[in-house]
């Protein structure tokens, strides 16, 4: 449970750890992070959320969710990773976290590109 508070609140094993007061470790909780979470996984995971989440009463009073928005957002990131370069758009060094959501608020699907990717293929191919 708290591999997954570690990682769902994107505080990470580390800060968790911290915070735990030695009742738990970092490589504990990244062991278990790295052991048990696959992309396939979370994947499901994050779908089993959205239609629990579309089940309830809430959803509906922001939309039908018939129509679909698209949302970028900077998020910095190190240095020397991969997905790191600096954004005209955003003003920042890091990645972008892309996003479709519906109008009931519930984000469809999302993905983390980096900055220098045309964001209109996700637009239009639903990537």
């Amino acid at each position: 449970m708290l591999t997954v508070f570690a990682h769902g609140t994107l505080l990470g094993p580390s800060q968790v750890a911290a915070h735990m007061r030695g009742k738990v470790s970092v490589h504990e909780l990244s062991l278990a992070g790295n052991k048990h979470a696959t992309a396939g996984k979370i994947e499901k995971a994050s779908a089993t959320v959205v239609n629990a989440f579309n089940k309830l009463d809430v959803a509906g009073v922001w939309g039908d969710g018939k129509t679909v928005a698209a949302d970028g957002s900077q998020i910095d990131t190190w240095e020397n990773n991969l997905l790191a370069e600096t954004s005209i758009r955003y003003g920042g060094h890091g990645g972008i976290a892309y996003r479709h959501v519906s109008n009931t608020y519930v984000a469809l699907f999302s993905h983390f590109i980096p900055c220098g990717v045309w964001e209109a293929v996700y637009i239009i191919e639903g990537c």
